[in-house]
């Protein structure tokens, strides 16, 4: 076959050409190297090809918005969220959109949020400048220490939440098939990050606040070792992250168990 410039199909002989017969350990090699891709362009030729909720960039400039936040700006951005998970709870009915959820099958909730100014203005980009400031592992005082980044250095990267949107969901229906419903957006372009959370009880973690912001933390974590890479030493910290990160740690070998504070974590190199 002459050649065209037309890319028609690759190969490759470790690999069976069929999907259905790779292992889920080769099919992950190839979803790392597509999410690596789609990085590299965006860094290194400065295109916007990151899914805009999966850029570490703009989780970080999320993660530094919620800092800044009061405690009464919080309430009134998150204030849902909080009640719906204590929902779970506290022995109130739990409302949901649907009624066809397998009742032993997970609900992801989810809040997309918007920044101003957009986080892939910067130049270094928001996480090296971060980076900069911090080279070791954020502890559980993250809140504090990112707070901390208000002063004279850094005072560029001061991000305000935009808006945010209303829940969305994620569940299994009960018949083997995942559904989404997304919520309505509150502005007319791709939110700069988004909360996904299991249902848990706020009432065990001593901030709800702090909660969201390790949380974000933890979901640029996941996005370094979906991508194959090892996470910048800052993010090298264990609890819920993303639900694709749940995923890939539960039923890939590739990955340890991040997602869970109580596991032992022997590498932080997902290759």
């Amino acid at each position: 076959m002459a050649y065209d410039g037309e890319i028609t199909f690759h190969s490759c002989e470790e690999y069976p050409n069929n999907p259905a017969k790779r292992t889920r350990t080769q099919t992950e090699y190839g979803e790392q190297a597509r999410r690596y891709a789609q990085w590299y362009v965006y860094r290194e030729r400065g295109y916007d090809t990151v899914p805009s909720t999966e850029n570490p960039d703009r989780i970080l400039a999320a993660l530094l918005a919620l800092t800044r936040l009061s405690s009464e700006a919080f309430a009134a951005s998150f204030g849902d969220l909080e009640r719906q998970l204590r929902s779970h709870y506290d022995g109130s009915k739990v409302e949901l959109p649907f009624a066809d959820a397998d009742p032993d099958g997970a609900i992801v909730y989810r809040q997309d949020l918007y920044l101003e100014p957009d986080p892939l203005e910067f130049d270094p980009p928001v996480l090296e400048q971060f980076r900069a400031h911090f080279d070791g592992p954020l502890d559980s005082s993250l809140f504090t220490q990112a707070g901390d980044l208000t002063d004279d250095d850094l005072d560029a990267l001061e991000f305000d939440l935009e808006a945010v949107s209303g829940l969305g969901y994620l569940y299994n229906d009960g018949r083997g098939s995942q559904q989404t419903i997304p919520t309505d957006q509150p502005l007319e372009r791709a939110p700069d990050a988004r909360i996904e959370l299991l249902a848990f009880d706020p009432e065990e973690v001593d901030s709800f606040q702090h909660y969201l912001v390790s949380h974000l933390a933890y979901q640029i974590r996941d996005r370094f070792l979906l991508m194959g890479l090892t996470p910048p030493a800052a993010f090298q910290a264990q609890g819920w992250g993303t639900y694709d990160g749940f995923q890939a740690q539960t039923f890939c070998d590739l990955y340890e168990e991040y997602w869970s504070p109580e596991a032992t974590i022997t590498s932080w190199d997902p290759s």
